[in-house]
């Protein structure tokens, strides 16, 4: 006996919980911006303040991740939370082993980045109908090549890596702002 579940949207309850949840995204932009700059202001050179660069950047992603959760229906809530959930994982991981070296913390970013941007890029793809859908498919595809990149060679340059991570935080950020004043704009209409 095999059984199928059939998921129906109501477009106008989707459009209501984005137009609803709005200032979330403008929020976590916010964030996301801040950190991005902190990042290439700092130029950490100790393995102590880079640890908590990343588990920030890992917290902040997984608040991003429970953002998006909670206006999302279905089988992407549940990614989107396991998303958040490894997030809030790799985050603790980076502060609790301070001694790995930080080959090790580029391999947990790298994963991050290439998981969530495998999430961005589904995400977006599944919702060409929303206008702007195509700066989220950007932002997973740049994660996913920052992601390969970081796996396919750890012994790169931290300085640079970490530059890297900042200037995609900041991409990230101005996708979140533009998201979150486009789902404002949703209410009006």
């Amino acid at each position: 006996m095999s059984s199928t579940m059939t998921f129906v949207v109501d477009e106008d309850e989707v459009r209501r919980a984005y137009a609803k949840s709005w200032w979330l995204f403008l929020v976590a932009g916010i964030l996301w911006l801040i950190f991005g700059f902190m990042v290439l202001s700092l130029r950490p050179a100790s393995i102590a303040a880079l640890m908590i660069l990343i588990a920030i950047g890992f917290w902040l992603g997984a608040l991003t991740q429970f953002l998006l959760a909670a206006v999302t229906d279905g089988g992407w809530r549940v990614l989107t939370i396991i998303g958040g959930v490894l997030a809030i994982g790799a985050g603790i991981a980076a502060l609790a082993w301070p001694g790995p070296t930080l080959t090790v913390i580029s391999v947990f970013v790298a994963w991050f980045l290439l998981v969530r941007g495998a999430f961005d890029v589904g995400i977006s793809l599944s919702h060409t109908h929303v206008r702007g859908w195509w700066m989220g498919l950007i932002a997973g595809i740049i994660q996913i090549g920052l992601g390969a990149w970081a796996v396919g060679n750890p012994d790169r340059s931290v300085l640079l890596f970490v530059s890297i991570v900042g200037i995609w935080a900041i991409f990230k950020g101005a996708t979140d702002l533009m998201a979150a004043f486009t789902f404002k704009n949703l209410d009006a209409s």
